[in-house]
């Protein structure tokens, strides 16, 4: 096969991939580059700040304020952190859950 046969398939593997590296959907209140309150079955409620790229989250929680790296699960970990969106927002501190069973505030 030549390069040329190569080329077209080389651009379209490209491409899905940056689609697939897209910014995450975010939970129905949270915007990009704001902070939201999200509240939590648990009693214990945190803040979260998304990147406008989707590569980073700012929380706000009981221990503490954190910045976390997206991973490929499309979960955000960091400093004894994770934070998942789906299918609701939780968030685990030193292993355990701290918040789970969330839904974002409007507002």
């Amino acid at each position: 096969m030549t390069a040329r046969k190569l080329l077209f398939p080389m651009i379209a593997l490209a491409a899905l991939a940056g689609a697939c590296a897209s910014t995450p959907t975010l939970p129905a209140g949270m915007k990009a580059g704001q902070f939201a309150r999200v509240a939590c079955e648990t009693g214990r409620g945190f803040a979260v700040r998304m990147a406008e790229d989707g590569q980073t989250a700012r929380v706000r929680a009981l221990h503490g304020a954190v910045e976390l790296a997206r991973q490929t699960d499309g979960s955000y970990l960091g400093d004894e952190y994770k934070l998942a969106l789906s299918p609701s927002p939780t968030l685990w501190h030193k292993g355990k859950v701290e918040s789970d069973k969330c839904t974002v505030q409007a507002g």
